[in-house]
């Protein structure tokens, strides 16, 4: 009996001691669910706090969208927004762009606007013309109206020498009828044989004529200065008025070129990104019908994580802007483009999301080029002008515009193949063919190198051949 009385107490026991242990495990999940919701109730506080403090600045599309891509793009792009957050670098931008336009001492937007306007209504005042209302239209008038000015300086410099040989003439005229006279007064004096009464009034009759022929040219002579001093007055202040414009000119030339976008962040955007890949070398890309995107358009595909490369020297062919393919647009659907793979780098695949790029196509706005020289398209060591023709015809049917003339408003310059001067020896040169061959290579690569010079002076990209191929996918067809 008493072994079982012993069994049933360490088994009550061991039940008090249980319900015990339960009882605090039980109390102690409690606290601890009654800590974890107090805290889960601060952070999602927290959480609305921040939504509601950041909802003015920016918008969660705006925080996954192509808006943070772009700052993204400008953040890495430049060493001083390293260590900038992206709203930091807006307004580093815009306060660049305010210190651009009105100049270091500006303080504000609005400050930098009424800066704008006052060089527009001063460009105004000089040109006459009320029609421009931004700072390229108003260099284009201020252009203009050089030009005009420098005309008019020029006819009546003109004016000046005629009227300045008209002078001369008059005093070689009166000079020489001075001399006549002179002579004739001479030789009635000497002419003894006239009575004294005859010489005097010989002489005084002279003398009257001299007179008057000095009066003459006196007066001619006073006609012309005062005509001169004219002139000169209207020369002095049409070179004030050229001085003034060109002044202007070169301030707001300086403004604009600050304004325009980096040549490297124009070539480095991504016109377009691949979509999936539907084999046997097929891709589909994001641009559709309402892109203005076309069949046989090509596009110069680039590794997404890499990214774009940069332009590079346009005097050379090092460091190519190569891609890991090109590809072709066969078929454009609303949302969606199909192409098809025509050159592919050996090692490299072509994967979604990877970028697609055509330097003549944007869907937001139309480039303005200028083609300019001679290009081998086929690479066969001849440049001709017909190739030229065949570069001005792909911008077009890309989306863009040609231009023959390069200004503010020049969005890229493709270069062609840097005129060769040939040697000849000292036998060749004494031929006249030979010479006049020379001359006209000398002026082609006079023309060249202004043409070049003018471009990096208005900080407008330049490409030679091999690299605008390569930006536009189109290296490979341009050799068949």
């Amino acid at each position: 009996m008493p072994p079982p009385i012993q069994s049933q107490s360490g088994s009550k026991a061991a039940l008090i001691t249980w319900t015990v242990v339960s009882s605090i495990m039980f109390v102690v999940a409690t606290v601890l669910a009654i800590f974890a919701h107090v805290d889960r109730k601060k952070l999602d506080d927290q959480l609305k706090q921040t939504e509601t403090r950041y909802r003015d600045f920016v918008s969660d599309t705006d925080l996954a969208g192509e808006l943070k891509t772009q700052l993204t793009a400008v953040k890495d792009a430049d060493p001083a927004y390293a260590n900038m957050r992206l709203i930091n670098v807006v307004m580093a931008q815009r306060d660049a762009l305010v210190r651009q336009i009105g100049g270091a001492g500006t303080p504000g937007e609005n400050e930098a606007k009424i800066a704008a306007e006052n060089a527009i209504k001063t460009a105004e005042s000089v040109t006459g013309d009320k029609q421009a209302d931004n700072l390229v239209a108003v260099i284009n008038a201020l252009s203009t109206s050089v030009k005009a000015k420098q005309d008019q300086l020029k006819q009546l410099q003109a004016t000046l020498d005629e009227q300045t040989t008209k002078m001369n003439s008059l005093a070689a005229t009166f000079a020489t009828q001075v001399a006549a006279q002179q002579d004739a007064l001479m030789a009635a004096r000497a002419n003894v044989s006239l009575s004294e009464s005859g010489v005097s009034a010989y002489r005084a009759e002279k003398d009257k004529q001299i007179q008057e022929i000095q009066a003459k040219a006196d007066e001619a002579a006073r006609l012309a200065q005062e005509d001169l001093n004219k002139l000169q007055a209207q020369i002095q202040e049409l070179t004030a008025n050229v001085k003034r414009g060109e002044n202007n000119i070169t301030a707001l030339q300086v403004r604009l070129d600050g304004m325009r976008q980096p040549v490297d962040q124009i070539i480095q955007q991504a016109d377009a990104r691949v979509l999936r890949l539907a084999g046997n070398g097929v891709i589909y890309v994001d641009l559709g019908a309402g892109d203005q995107v076309v069949p046989g358009m090509s596009f110069e595909i680039f590794d997404r994580l890499q990214g774009i490369p940069k332009p590079g020297d346009p005097t050379n062919d090092d460091n190519l802007p190569r891609g890991k393919a090109s590809i072709e647009i066969i078929k454009v659907t609303p949302g969606s483009s199909e192409a098809r793979i025509v050159r592919q780098t050996p090692g490299m695949n072509v994967v979604e999301g990877d970028l697609a790029v055509n330097l003549v196509y944007d869907k937001r706005t139309k480039y303005n080029l200028m083609v300019y020289g001679t290009f081998d398209l086929d690479r066969n060591g001849q440049a001709t002008a017909q190739d030229a023709d065949v570069i001005k015809r792909l911008v077009t049917q890309w989306g863009g515009s040609v231009t023959d003339k390069l200004n503010v408003d020049t969005d890229f310059l493709v270069m062609g193949k840097v005129p060769e001067i040939p040697e000849y020896t000292a036998e060749e040169l004494d031929r006249p063919e030979i010479q006049f061959e020379l001359k006209r290579k000398q002026e082609e690569l006079a023309a060249y190198d202004d043409v070049l010079a003018k471009a990096i002076q208005l900080n407008i990209p330049v490409l030679n051949q091999n690299r605008f191929l390569y930006f536009t996918g189109y290296y490979e067809q341009s050799g068949r």
